[in-house]
C-alpha cells in the first residue's frame, strides 16, 4: 500500500479556493442612495472575487402599477413623461456614466434599464440565468419594492440567493434563506449577517 503525500491546507483556504468562480453572475438593483452605492461596492467585490459578470439593473419608476409607458423623470418624483426610444437611449448613458469610475478596470459588466415591473423582470431575468446571485441597497425596513409588495416580502419569496445591504452600515446584510446557505460563496464569514424570515 502507497502512502499518500501532501500538504496540509487551511479549511479557510480550502474553502476559498473552492468558491472562487462558482458563481455565475452576479445582478445588481441600482438604486442612487447611500445603501445603494454600498450594495454596488459589494457586488462589484463579489464579482471580481468570483471571476463573473457584474448586471446592473435599473427601473424607470412610475406612478402607475399597470401601465408602465409613464415614467418619473425628476429625483423628487413630481416629473412624469411618457417612455421614448430618446428617453430610454438618455437614462441607459445617464446610467453607464454614473457607474464608469467606480467600476475602474473592471470591464465584465451588463447594463439594463428596465421598464417593467421590478419583481416581474428580476425573477424573469434569474431564469434565464443572467444572474446567479441579487445584491440589493436596503434603504430602510418595509420599503416598497416593485409597486406591489415590500422588500424583505420580495426577498423571502425570491428562488435564488438575495443580499440586502444595509439599512444601517456597509457591513451590513441581511440574506434570504438561499443566500444563508451559500455564506461561503458570499464572501461573508458565518454569524456576520442576519437570515430574513419569511
Amino acid at each position: 500500500m502507497q502512502a499518500v503525500t501532501g500538504s496540509v491546507v487551511n479549511f479557510m483556504d480550502y474553502l476559498k479556493r473552492k468558491s472562487v468562480g462558482s458563481v455565475r453572475g452576479v445582478g445588481l438593483c441600482a438604486l442612487f442612495s447611500r445603501q445603494g452605492d454600498w450594495a454596488f461596492d459589494y457586488a462589484l467585490s463579489l464579482s471580481r472575487y468570483h471571476e463573473t459578470k457584474l448586471n446592473i439593473f435599473h427601473f424607470l419608476e412610475s406612478p402607475y402599477v399597470f401601465q408602465r409607458d409613464v415614467v418619473f423623470i425628476d429625483s423628487a418624483k413630481r416629473i412624469t413623461a411618457r417612455v421614448t426610444p430618446e428617453l430610454l437611449a438618455q437614462r441607459e448613458k445617464h446610467m453607464r456614466e454614473a457607474f464608469e469610475d467606480r467600476l475602474g478596470d473592471y470591464v465584465n459588466v451588463g447594463f439594463r434599464l428596465c421598464e417593467g415591473n421590478d419583481e416581474y423582470e428580476l425573477r424573469k431575468c434569474f431564469k434565464k440565468r443572467d444572474f446567479e446571485i441579487l445584491v440589493i441597497g436596503y434603504e430602510r425596513k418595509n420599503a416598497p419594492f416593485g409597486g406591489a409588495t415590500i422588500i424583505e416580502a420580495f426577498a423571502t419569496k425570491f428562488r435564488g440567493p438575495v443580499v440586502l445591504v444595509g439599512p444601517e452600515s456597509p457591513g451590513s446584510y441581511y440574506l434570504n434563506n438561499s443566500a444563508a446557505r451559500r455564506w461561503v460563496d458570499l464572501m461573508m464569514p458565518q454569524g456576520s449577517f442576519h437570515t430574513l424570515n419569511a
